[in-house]
Order: C-alpha cells, then sequence, then structure tokens
C-alpha cells in the first residue's frame, strides 16, 4: 500500500529565485511528498529552501551532468514510484491550476481507472517585464498566450515502465487521458481546460529568459539553443488577462508570509486506506459537520478505490457532492450507486436525487428526460407521492443552495 497519494517530481538547475514558491505552492494543493532533482545548481537546492526539508516536505538528489531530466524522471519512479498512487513530473516554470476543485487529489479520484492523466499547457507571456520583478511568479505574468495541445502527466507509477520524454511514458497497461478522460497520444492531449491546467510560464522576464538560455536544455544534451528571438517575439503577441490562478496564489502568499510551511495534517493515504468504514464514516461526518468540505473531498477520493463498491459509501460521496456543487461528480456517484443498487424504493430515490442533481446543475433536457422515467414509474404504480416529488424538484430554482 503506497504511503502517499500524490507525489510530485522535478529537476532544477538555477531556480533559486522561484523555488519557495513553486514547491509552497504545490503543496498547498495537494502534493504530499516532493522529489526535486539538483542538476548543478548554485547555491545548492537543499540550502534554498532547507525548511522544507526539516519538514518532510521535500527530498533531493544531487544529478550532475547535462540532459539529465529523463535519468532523474526514471530514478524517481524506480526508487520511490512505490510510494505513491499518483506522481506528478513538473518543470519549475509549471503551476498547477484547478479550476473548480481546490485539491488535486480530489481531482485525480475521477481518473482511477487510468493510467494518467495528461494535463494541457495554459501559456503566460512575460507580460510586458524586462527585469526580474519581485514577489510571485503566478501574481507577476498574468497576460496569457494561449493554449497549447502540449501537455504534461500525472501517472499512476504502477502501471508505468518509463519515460518516453518530459511529457508522456510507456505503460504496461492502461493509457493516459485528457481531463474529458479522452485518450491522449505522446506528448499531445486534445484540448480539456475546463476542470484543470499546466500554467506554462516559460518566459517571465527577458532577465529571467536570458538566464535560462545560459542554463542549456534540461532533457537533451546537444539540443538547438534557444535564442531572444522568440522572447521578442512572444512580447509582441496578442494576450488576454488570466487570473484563475491568483485566489490560490493569494492563499499560498499569506501561508508564506506567516513564516509557516506547514506539512499537511489532513490525513495520510496510508491511514486513509486503513480506516474501517465505520470509521470512516464517522471521520467524514465529523468534517462535513464542521463545515470542512474542502477535508471532506480529499478524505473520500483517498478511499474511493478501496470502498467503491459500499452503497453507503456512495451514498456519503453523493451528499458531499451536491453540498460542494459537484453536480457533474454526483452524477457519476449516482451512477455508481445505481449499479449496484437492487431494491426498488432506493433505486427510486437514487433517480430522484439524479433528477435534482440534474436541475440544479442545469442540465435542463437530462433533467426532462429523468423526470418523465419518473413520472412513467408514479403513472405505473399509481404513485402520487413519487408524482409530486418529480413536480417539486422540476421546479426547483438551480439557485437553491443544496
Amino acid at each position: 500500500m503506497p504511503q502517499h497519494y500524490l507525489g510530485l517530481c522535478a529537476i532544477a538547475k538555477d531556480e533559486t529565485p522561484f523555488l519557495r514558491e513553486w514547491a509552497a505552492y504545490h503543496h498547498y494543493v495537494g502534493f504530499e511528498k516532493i522529489y526535486l532533482y539538483d542538476n548543478e545548481s548554485r547555491p545548492p537546492v537543499r540550502d534554498s529552501i532547507a525548511d522544507f526539508y526539516d519538514r518532510k516536505i521535500c527530498e533531493s538528489y544531487t544529478m550532475p551532468g547535462k540532459g539529465m531530466q529523463l535519468v532523474a524522471y526514471n530514478h524517481c519512479l524506480k526508487n520511490h514510484g512505490h510510494e505513491f498512487e499518483w506522481l506528478a513530473f513538473f518543470d519549475l516554470d509549471e503551476f498547477l491550476c484547478l479550476v473548480q476543485d481546490k485539491d488535486a487529489r480530489t481531482l485525480l479520484r475521477d481518473y482511477e481507472q487510468f493510467a494518467a492523466l495528461s494535463i494541457n499547457w495554459s501559456i503566460f507571456s512575460s507580460s510586458g517585464k524586462l527585469a526580474r520583478p519581485d514577489g510571485f511568479v503566478t501574481e507577476n505574468y498574468t497576460q496569457h498566450l494561449r493554449y497549447s495541445i502540449n501537455s504534461k502527466c500525472i501517472v499512476r507509477p504502477a502501471m508505468v515502465k518509463m519515460p518516453f520524454t518530459a511529457h508522456h511514458f510507456l505503460y504496461s497497461h492502461g493509457c493516459a487521458v485528457n481531463a474529458m478522460q479522452q485518450p491522449s497520444f505522446g506528448a499531445y492531449a486534445s484540448l480539456a481546460i475546463d476542470k484543470v491546467r499546466l500554467n506554462h510560464y516559460p518566459y517571465k522576464s527577458q532577465q529571467d529568459y536570458e538566464e535560462r538560455l545560459c542554463r542549456g536544455d534540461a532533457t537533451y544534451k546537444n539540443f538547438n539553443p534557444r535564442k531572444l528571438d522568440k522572447f521578442y517575439s512572444q512580447a509582441g503577441a496578442s494576450v488576454a488577462e488570466e487570473h484563475s490562478i491568483l485566489p490560490m496564489a493569494a492563499e499560498v502568499r499569506r501561508m508564506m508570509e506567516q513564516g509557516a510551511i506547514r506539512q499537511r495534517q489532513d490525513m495520510r493515504f496510508s491511514e486513509a486506506a486503513a480506516l474501517s468504514l465505520p470509521k470512516f464514516l464517522n471521520t467524514l461526518a465529523a468534517c462535513i459537520h464542521a463545515r470542512k468540505l474542502d477535508l471532506a473531498e480529499v478524505l473520500f477520493a483517498l478511499c474511493y478505490r478501496r470502498l467503491a463498491q459500499d452503497k453507503e459509501f456512495l451514498r456519503v460521496g453523493i451528499s458531499l457532492s451536491g453540498q460542494c456543487k459537484k453536480f457533474e461528480r454526483m452524477e457519476g456517484l449516482i451512477h455508481d450507486c445505481l449499479r449496484l443498487e437492487h431494491e426498488p424504493e432506493q433505486e427510486q430515490e437514487l433517480f430522484l436525487a439524479l433528477l435534482e442533481c440534474r436541475v440544479l446543475g442545469g442540465n435542463t433536457h437530462a433533467a426532462q428526460e429523468t423526470a418523465n422515467f419518473l413520472l412513467e414509474v408514479a403513472q405505473t404504480a399509481a404513485n402520487a407521492d413519487l408524482k409530486k416529488k418529480v413536480l417539486d424538484l422540476l421546479n426547483t430554482s438551480p439557485e437553491r443552495p443544496v
């Protein structure tokens, strides 16, 4: 049983100005452990973020030489892959942007049947900056250039043989999909950006880009060097302001300004996996009662694979998803529960929940189809109470609190 649900691997060379923000941000959004491969950084990576090591958030290896990225990825998979249910491979200029969730582990619960989740790049410009500004990358660079079919992966190590490139892997079984659960091929994935994106800041300021040119390429020893022409080209391109990541960045800033890089205390994957169903339900109920819905969603995600065949567990997830207004996720759990349910009265309640889910989610056509089915059942069974419930739900406003 893996000790952690989600980890992160990266190789770094002379990224000192950005290390603290990048590590703190990703730990805050659910990455429990980070492995950093230090490619001859000055000062060394470990010295730059020593407090992260003290709190057991980060570990590092020295990885000298040119073009060592895939060597580092392969080392991490072979030596630490067994520690994680999911393991991401990002660069230091990439930040995971969660559009609907607040924790990456909650997002990944929807993809546990696949070998990997491929996440599209969302590429940002230099925002007109020549010298490196003070402050956070995520707050300084808000001018968006484009979305890209280029993607990076969060993989299931148990299903991975080796990395092919920095963008995709060879799988022992299963396949990689994009956020819409469509298969992705090689380093590319069809655009699916409504749930998650990977904010990519390849330029930053001109000063940063010039320093990047001097560092060379992390993947290939003899890669054709980048030139400043690319920087000048993006500086004149059409851009749009994009602020999706800013609320999460502000939370990370507050945490860092308090001087406390906290190790997440919610629960280790191994601890959650060991909970019996009654203890899990009690723990989840306590979180919901305290209105700690984000934590409750994480706990549900950590236990999902082990308890997904239990109807009581799924019903709690249905209720939780409704309270969090995650109607797509709620509908998926209702379908999971319907496949297990054989009692007519319980099936009826689940179909009523499905109708409510579709009404509140604004899925008018699907809601009407569900209502027609239930009204036909009500007429056949002469069930006036069921008919009234259906009509009441149809008249529910999508804005009504769940």
